[in-house]
């Protein structure tokens, strides 16, 4: 559609069946009189009355934006226009315009309200009045005088931002703004990196040193390699995206791959000046950021990266397929069982299933996230749970069974061999599944949205029902806190128990209104979730895994300033073939390091018992040195 206003060439809007607004009115164009061109011939939509408009009338609007015309081919693309035209404009930050552009702002805006005021007051009080007379003497009377068309044009930029300075000077760009003559590739790249690390809608923002550094991470793995558009089209296949992306995955997979090798071509990365000019353009318009990226990769490739945890939800096809795991600093402070003097607050570690929305898992740890939290809270979620019945709470809490992809954000103990050894051994060489370790992007809080919502909700109970909960962040807030602080650890873990247990009873609006505990047994119709036994063997596979290996001595194996030892020791090889002693790797609970579980190419050896703690009766002092909880009965043993 456009407009008539500053188009010399508008016999095209006036073909018969087009649609017009001028004056508050909607108007089909009817066939007119050949002898008089100049005159149209129009039926209004609503009243269906007939009547004829002047050209002139088009050309010389009275005052107002809404009596500007607007042409359009169709009914619906004319209400389109209005829409938008009638719209408040986007803001305009002014600091991201020249300096020049808001000079000729400025003088746009002084000349249009000028002229108005001129001809306002030359129009008052004369019967006969001549407008496009009196607009050609008042653009003769400014200072720096203007023709006629100028001043429409003016006119036509202030009316549309409304007087904005900022929107008037940024329209005044060149129509090539921030267009770049770098191959499709190159900028796919740039874009890319953008939209994952850093175009989002948090307060704290990697800074554009960062993103830069990012870039240069990716193409020193890619050998500077990335799709090409032109090859693959605009939308580049997503796998291939994730692949390149992956620091894990090495670049060796990717090129051994024909097919894949031939979407690739290289690229350079930009200079670093260009890239920063360009993230300040994304941050001063959003809007428009997105508008482009969706025009040149399509709407898919954005939602892709901007909601990708709504995604999660909408794939989600069967319970245990996505899991969600994060970690929560309770907003409440406990007291010790000794003293009931020294406060201390307490994380809790939740995994959550997308397709049912239930609690799969949960821990409760003093210690700051770390590897036992996450492996505390998958062992709780992969067996049925009892913990709540030996609390005396009343409820079904049904869910279990091993994650098949496990979301977690990019903490370094997320990273550890401990939990990559346990998601690949827990299938059994294939009897069970196993778990896919998917890691957030750094800096995309959002990909974690589905679990923060419930830790959310989960605070604002906390801080109504519980003494001693921090309701601020403020001194005076803390404060009076740590003055009603008298809650012990058990009676945060029931607490959160019982919340837990309500919760998965509660209707959920995103489910149909179903209850997590229905959206589960609706899951279950693809079969039961298996799980093997819980065996002292498996149980062993959650203890924290050492990365440092030891050798079996004379005196069995040193750690923790102890000797370990076992009479199973004794037909253990200790001497590979090649005459060097063999390494093995043990793993141990941190809240327990009286015995420690030695392993050699993933399969347990023997479990050890420090000689230093050995009591004359055989048995073994169980030595402590961290306060290490995550509550009683979470086994089926412990029943």
């Amino acid at each position: 559609m456009t407009r008539i206003a500053g188009n010399s060439s508008f016999e095209r809007l006036l073909k018969p069946g087009q649609f017009l607004f001028w004056q508050e009115r909607r108007y089909r164009l009817l066939a007119g009189d050949p002898a008089d061109p100049l005159t149209i011939h129009v039926e209004d939509i609503i009243t269906l009355e007939q009547g004829t408009i002047r050209i002139e009338e088009l050309l010389l609007p009275t005052e107002g934006a809404a009596s500007e015309p607007v042409f359009a081919p169709t009914l619906e693309a004319l209400q389109q226009e209005l829409e938008q035209r009638h719209s408040p404009p986007d803001p305009i930050q002014a600091n991201s315009l020249p300096d020049h552009l808001g000079d000729k702002a400025d003088r746009i805006i002084s000349v249009v309200e000028t002229v108005d005021r001129l001809v306002a007051a030359e129009a008052n009080g004369q019967p006969k009045f001549q407008r496009e007379k009196a607009l050609r003497r008042a653009c003769r009377q400014l200072a720096q005088p203007v023709c006629l068309a100028t001043y429409y044009n003016y006119r036509r930029l202030y009316q549309r931002w409304q007087g904005d300075r900022n929107g008037i000077a940024a329209a005044l760009r060149r129509s090539t703004f921030n267009q770049t003559r770098m191959s499709q590739a190159r900028l796919h790249f740039v874009d890319t990196h953008i939209m994952r690390f850093y175009a989002r809608s948090r307060a704290i923002r990697p800074c554009p040193a960062t993103v830069y550094k990012i870039m240069q991470s990716t193409l020193e793995r890619t050998h500077g390699l990335w799709p090409d558009p032109k090859r693959c089209g605009p939308k580049a296949p997503p796998d291939l995206i994730e692949e390149l992306l992956d620091p894990r995955l090495p670049m060796a997979a990717i090129l051994d791959n024909p097919e894949k090798v031939g979407l690739l071509k290289p690229i350079d990365l930009p200079s670093r000046s260009w890239l920063y000019q360009y993230l300040r353009w994304f941050v001063h318009q959003p809007e428009h950021g997105r508008v482009v990226m969706t025009a040149r990769y399509g709407q898919e490739m954005w939602e892709r990266e901007q909601l990708v945890f709504d995604t999660f939800v909408r794939l989600a096809l069967m319970p245990l397929q996505y899991v969600f795991a994060d970690h929560w600093l309770v907003d409440v402070f406990t007291v010790d069982e000794a003293s009931r003097s020294q406060i201390n607050r307490l994380w809790l570690t939740l995994l959550l299933d997308a397709y049912s929305r239930s609690v799969l898992g949960m821990a409760l740890l003093y210690e700051a996230p770390c590897i036992d939290s996450i492996q505390s809270a998958l062992r709780h979620a992969i067996w049925p749970k009892l913990s709540h019945y030996a609390l005396g709470l009343e409820g079904d809490w049904i869910c279990y069974g091993i994650p098949h992809q496990l979301s977690l954000d990019n903490a370094w103990a997320h990273h550890a061999g401990s939990l990559a050894n346990l998601a690949r051994v827990i299938g059994q060489n294939g009897r069970y599944n196993s778990i896919d370790l998917i890691f957030r992007p750094p800096y995309q809080g959002r990909y974690g949205a589905l679990i923060e919502r419930l830790f959310g909700n989960l605070s604002a109970q906390v801080q109504d029902l519980l003494p001693g909960a921090i309701r601020s962040s403020e001194p005076k807030a803390l404060r009076q806190a740590a003055q009603e602080a008298c809650l012990l650890y058990e009676d945060l873990y029931r607490f959160f128990q019982e919340l837990i247990v309500v919760y998965q009873h509660t209707p959920h609006h995103e489910l149909g209104g179903l209850t997590p505990h229905e959206k589960w047994l609706e899951g279950l119709q693809f079969g039961p979730p298996l799980a093997p036994p819980l065996t002292p063997a498996i149980d062993q596979l959650f203890w924290r895994m050492s990365p440092e290996t030891r050798v079996i001595t004379t005196k069995g194996v040193a750690a923790f300033g102890m000797h370990y030892w076992s009479p199973d020791l004794q037909g253990v090889a200790r001497v590979g073939w090649d005459g060097k002693a063999i390494p093995y790797h043990f793993s141990y609970e941190p809240a327990d390091i009286s015995r420690i579980a030695l392993f050699h190419n993933g399969k347990r050896v023997s479990v050890l018992e420090a000689k230093e703690l050995r009591q004359a009766d055989g048995s073994t002092i169980i030595h402590q040195p961290v306060e290490l909880k995550t509550g009683p009965g979470d086994s089926p043993e412990e029943g």
